[in-house]
């Protein structure tokens, strides 16, 4: 199986399979995160494959930088904005990334009415995420949802690294109080 720096390599050569293995690598992660962005499953697959699209246009221009993830979320994060633009009609979904399945009890799982109520505080925060600002909540997601780095979340938004940590504070502020609100 060839790294990625050696399937980047071989995309911007042209090798279209080269490419198709890049897209699968990170197909998911960009869905997710388009879904969180746009709370509604066509809207992020279209979003999904506008970034893709995106990605292959401008791979020559990746330069190596920055990780190549890292580029992509980037490409990725202005696709979700510009649509955020357009439409004005963005919302956020899970913070999990899982599905619903419901799991079996064993020991070390909550009890009933613990999940019921675990799942009520999810679906709360779901909802005061939905009203965040998209610069807040993209943050949120960025960070608290998929573990991305301050330095990570600086290069992807393009802003210095102070003024996303505090990006990130006032964001964790706005949360807190449309949580305070609800509960």
């Amino acid at each position: 199986m060839a790294t990625e720096v050696q399937l980047i390599q071989e995309a911007q050569n042209g090798d279209i399979s080269a490419f198709e293995e890049l897209v699968n690598l990170y197909q998911k992660k960009i869905y997710n995160y388009c879904y969180r962005m746009a709370n509604n499953e066509h809207d992020a697959e279209d979003l999904t494959q506008e970034v893709f699209i995106k990605v292959y246009r401008s791979l020559r221009t990746f330069k190596g930088n920055s990780l190549f993830s890292t580029w992509i979320y980037r490409i990725a994060h202005n696709t979700c904005i510009d649509k955020y633009r357009s439409s004005k009609a963005y919302n956020i979904v899970t913070l999990d990334g899982e599905d619903d399945r419901v799991k079996g009890i064993s020991s070390s799982d909550p009890l009933p009415d613990e999940q019921v109520v675990n799942k009520e505080h999810m679906e709360i925060l779901e909802e005061c995420i939905v009203h965040l600002k998209p610069d807040y909540r993209s943050v949120i997601i960025l960070r608290d949802v998929q573990n991305y780095s301050y330095q990570d979340i600086a290069v992807i938004l393009n802003m210095p690294l102070g003024t996303v940590k505090s990006l990130i504070s006032r964001a964790r502020q706005a949360l807190r109080q449309k949580l305070k609100a609800r509960l």
